[in-house]
């Protein structure tokens, strides 16, 4: 198995510390900066890497040596070699740690160095004696030195010696602009919940954002001053408050405010002269009803704020620009109809260009620029696996800043549109923003964590019991229940690096049955009628997976495709497919790929497991309808709400969906297929969570519990 070593050592950039068995970074001053952080599985492969530096390593020994076994996939050590490369900061296209040995394995390259301690001494990273011995990148540095190599080192101390001064004065530098540094974070907000929607003061002194507390309900809109940390609660309710901007003068800030669905005003909050208080707040303009939360930009010259809106009839979110001159507002963009809209939106420095944000079918997000000049717009950038909730202009207005889900930092250049990772961080960052004085503010942490609870059906037990089946652990992001009795659940993890489905049995067994190769953002996941095989909606592709089979793509690579959903016999996947901007639904046979369209005139559908009953969304007008198997076409009570339409299960005796009753609540209701009554079955589910299960027997209700996470503003700090 593999070996852990038992002294400290200089690894490259970082040191280990075996007490720890951690790899960290210290300051000058000796204090650690970072820490890489691993798993167990990860941090034993990065001690074996380290025990063998130099030799090349076989995937065969590393499958013995690390897991033990022998039936791993290839995939599995890729994902621990890129999770090391990413701790690392290390690149595959020009290694300084990893090396890749084209269908042989791998070679740890850095210098490994022994640090050599007086007796009795303490580790002091300014008064340690590195063993020249074990700094050549080829050296193999074990537990335990022998004697012999003790002789060795005295009789070749000064060649070795030379080659440590060549390595720390011509090689390291080299090295460490090949590759990209680790930031370090500032915290500025420290509070229970999750602060988010940060906007900075033109000059630097104060910070605002949305507090979200731990009841999921009440949101708080928070001036902090940056010098000394002094919080205020400026508003605070149950209603919506996001997207705050501030004035150019530093008095004001724009913010948006959410009613329920019902109501949706951009207002205008004034300070006064010490920032210390809310003098005035006056309502500015209305947003539509329908609009979600959404960033707001107001412009250098104090001229213009752009606001996202939802205008009546449509599902899509527009950017709008109010002239405080007086005027007319103007319609800056028209998403197409597959996209749930523009949501949030920036200034440049200069004011002469606006960077926005643009859904991508809900599975990503897109980063597009607009000339305000000519009204021109362009995509900037396609993002893959990332949505960020915000983005900012850098550099002199010559580069997009924007987080990845990969846990980085990277920029876009607007002329050339080529990317580059800026910096690797040791969370992922959800939104990014560039103050006046070029300093960086992003929102780490962990949004939440999600359980499952397994509920008696209300409908048929007078006093449902109610028992936890799943607990989330830090790495879970996705849960789907087994409609079966016994089945496993599927959950979406990335325990192992990148996000992986893995299958979770009742008796504790688990199984990873995909293998994705880079990060990805799954919109749901769906099992058959008969629980064996289950439908993921990944990115805008439908993928099939079963235990024992390999992975199967449903989708078309030019198709974008969201909301599938099983025939009743488990032989035929529907799902909605975007064609010229509309969506239509088609229909795929699992066994020979072979697709038909089904319905242009429905943007969603689902079938019940006993195929008595349809449900289906139409295009014309938004509205829900039940089609039986006689032919009949019933409208049903449910409402779309946008970015979170509801997730409906149908079986034979309900309907059952999800309704949004708070901006951070959603409700479980039940249609009675036979009497076209309508239960509500008091099911509460947190932060907007739609997914839920519902046993083929109609037995037990499985509902996502969000449990509170915590989420702070941080400066980031450029190496």
């Amino acid at each position: 198995m593999s070996s852990k070593p038992e002294q400290h050592l200089k690894v490259g950039d970082w040191w280990y510390l075996p007490q720890q068995d951690k790899l960290v970074k210290f300051s000058e001053v000796g204090e650690i900066t970072a820490t890489a952080d691993l798993d167990n599985l990860c941090q034993k492969a990065m001690n074996y890497f380290i025990v063998n530096a130099g030799r090349l390593i076989t995937r065969d020994e590393i499958l013995a040596d690390v897991w033990g076994v022998r039936d791993v996939s290839d995939g599995r050590i890729s994902r621990v070699i890129r999770v090391l490369r990413v701790a690392l900061g290390d690149d595959s296209r020009e290694p300084t740690y990893i090396e890749t040995i084209p269908k042989r394995g791998f070679r740890f390259i850095a210098p490994v160095a022994e640090v050599v301690l007086a007796q009795g001494a303490e580790f002091n990273t300014a008064q340690v004696e590195l063993n020249p011995l074990a700094v050549t990148a080829t050296a193999q540095v074990r537990p335990k030195r022998s004697s012999w190599l003790r002789t060795m080192g005295l009789i070749f101390l000064l060649g070795c010696g030379l080659l440590y001064l060549g390595w720390r004065y011509l090689y390291l530098p080299q090295q460490e602009g090949s590759t990209v540094p680790f930031a370090r974070f500032d915290a500025i907000s420290s509070m229970i919940g999750l602060e988010y929607n940060a906007a900075v003061s033109p000059d630097g002194q104060h910070i605002v954002y949305n507090h979200l507390l731990p009841d999921y309900e009440t949101v708080e809109l928070v001036l902090q001053n940056l010098q000394n940390f002094e919080t205020r609660v400026l508003l605070s309710g149950k209603d919506l408050l996001s997207g705050p901007s501030w004035s150019p003068d530093g008095q004001k800030i724009a913010y948006q405010h959410i009613v329920d669905d019902k109501q949706c005003e951009i207002r205008i909050m004034t300070l006064d002269a010490g920032k210390t208080a809310m003098v005035k707040d006056d309502l500015l303009t209305n947003c539509g009803a329908k609009s979600i939360g959404g960033r707001l930009s107001w412009s250098p010259d104090g001229a213009y704020l752009v606001y996202p809106h939802t205008p009546d009839g449509l599902q899509n979110s527009v950017l709008m620009l109010y002239p405080f001159a007086g005027g007319q507002q103007e319609q800056l963009t028209t998403p197409p109809q597959t996209s749930q809209g523009d949501f949030a939106v920036r200034f440049s420095k200069k004011g002469d260009q606006l960077a926005f944000i643009r859904d991508d079918g809900g599975a990503a997000g897109q980063i597009w620029i607009m000339d305000l000049a000519s009204r021109s717009s362009r995509l900037l950038v396609q993002l893959s696996g990332s949505y960020p909730m915000n983005i900012d202009w850098y550099d002199n207005d010559s580069k997009i800043i924007y987080p990845t889900s990969s846990a980085t930092l990277s920029v876009v250049d607007i002329k050339t549109g080529q990317s580059q990772v800026l910096l690797n961080t040791f969370d992922p960052v959800a939104d990014t923003l560039v103050s006046q004085q070029g300093r960086i503010y992003s929102t780490v942490g962990q949004y939440r964590k999600t359980n499952i609870l397994k509920v008696d059906n209300p409908l048929f037990h007078a006093e449902p019991k109610t028992e936890q089946v799943f607990q989330s652990s830090r790495s879970e992001t996705i849960a789907e229940m087994n409609p079966v009795e016994g089945g496993p659940a599927a959950v979406l993890t990335s325990r192992s690096g990148l996000p992986q489905i893995w299958l979770y049995y009742p008796d504790g067994r688990q199984q990873q049955i995909s293998n994705f190769t880079e990060t990805i953002i799954s919109k749901g996941m769906e099992f058959s009628p008969d629980g064996r095989h289950l439908l993921a909606n990944i990115g805008n592709e439908v993928w099939l997976f079963a235990e024992g089979e390999p992975a199967l793509k449903l989708t078309r690579t030019e198709q974008s495709a969201r909301d599938p959903g099983w025939s009743h016999d488990g032989k035929f996947i529907y799902f909605s497919s975007s064609n010229n901007g509309r969506w239509q639904i088609m229909k795929v046979n699992i066994k020979t790929l072979e697709q038909e369209l089904y319905a242009a005139d429905l943007d969603y559908f689902k079938e019940s497991p006993d195929g008595l009953y349809q449900v289906g969304r139409r295009i014309s007008d938004s509205g829900y309808q039940l089609k039986r198997k006689d032919g009949a076409v019933l409208d049903l009570p449910v409402e779309s709400s946008g970015f979170a339409p509801p997730q409906m299960i149908l079986r034979a005796g309900y309907l059952y969906f999800s309704q949004r009753i708070h901006e951070n609540k959603t409700r479980i209701h039940a249609y009675d297929l036979q009497t076209g009554k309508v239960q509500d079955l008091k099911l509460e589910m947190n932060f907007s969570l739609k997914r839920f299960s519902v046993s083929i027997n109609e037995k037990y209700v499985y509902s996502l519990q969000g449990t509170p996470g915590d989420m702070d503003i941080v400066e980031v700090k450029v190496p």
